[in-house]
Parts: C-alpha cells; structure tokens; sequence
C-alpha cells in the first residue's frame, strides 16, 4: 500500500531543514550498486548518508514515526539524494519500507516517483516539496523520468528494515 503525506515537516521546520540542507551538508557522488565502472552513465547523483548528521536524521524519523503512526526500529543506508531525473532506474530497495520524503525541485508529475505493476508503469506520484510518500519496498519504484536538462531534485530516503504500527 502506498500512502502519502503532505506537509510532512510543519513549515518553519521544513525551511531550516531545507537551509541546513542546501548550506550546511555535503553530498558524495553515488553509482549504481549492480556497476564496477564509475561512469557518467553509472551516476545516478550524489548523496548525503543521513546518519552522519544525528539531528537531521532524529528529525526524519520523529516525523515518520508521527505521520504514519509507526514505530521505527532499524533503518539502513539512509541518505538525501541530489539526483538528476533523466532516466528511468526500476528497482526495489533492500528494506521493508522506504519512506520517500521530497523535499526540493520542480513540482510536477514527470519530476516525481512511478510504481510498477507487472513490469508494467502504473502509479505516477508527483513531485511536491515536503512530501512524503511510504511503500513496500519491494514495490518496483523509479525516479519519473523527464527531458528537461540538468533539473534535479533533493529527496530523502528512510529505508525501514524492522518497525510496527503505532495505536
């Protein structure tokens, strides 16, 4: 099931994540997992792992933990991503849930997430700051893909590996 919220941070506290972001992190270049060759072509942007900022990351999963009423147990390779969207890249993530926060970029539906069905594109989720978007991760999934050149997005990534439902 995939669920959505939006105005996942209530606003003053989006606008200093978003500062902290933009001003105060550095990202490293990241490459496809199934590649040896670090290529323009194996580039699918640059991350920040969340974890080395524990204040940043507390804040993601108090946020988590209240939106969609859970209780987080374990994450693993968290991170916010600084990505390109000019390609599509189906994969499931290694996690039971990933809980997708966008956070900066162009609003639009073409500059979001797909979900598969049978191989198939089926659910377009479009792109809107500071919101957030929960699934199985063993939902075939992929940036959506546009021909604007060089538009990226910032998003965050809480890959759940152990949680229950909160009352």
């Amino acid at each position: 099931m995939i669920k959505i919220i939006n105005n996942f941070f209530d606003e003053d506290e989006y606008n200093k994540i978003i500062y902290h972001i933009k001003n105060k992190i550095y990202f490293s270049p990241r490459f496809y997992r199934d590649t040896t060759e670090k290529t323009k072509d194996s580039h699918y942007g640059n991350r920040f792992v969340l974890k080395n900022d524990k204040n940043l990351y507390d804040a993601f999963v108090r946020q988590a933990e209240k939106n969609f009423k859970i209780k987080i147990h374990e994450t693993h390779d968290d991170g916010i991503d600084l990505r390109n969207t000019d390609c599509f890249s189906p994969h499931v993530d290694d996690a039971k849930l990933n809980i997708l926060i966008m956070l900066d970029g162009p609003i639009g539906v073409t500059t979001g997430t797909v979900f598969y069905t049978d191989c198939e594109l089926d659910i377009h989720v479009g792109f809107r700051p500071n919101r957030a978007v929960m699934f199985p991760s063993k939902m075939f999934h992929s940036p959506h893909m546009n021909n604007i050149e060089n538009l990226k997005r910032y998003t965050a990534s809480l890959f759940v590996r152990e949680y229950e439902d909160s009352i």
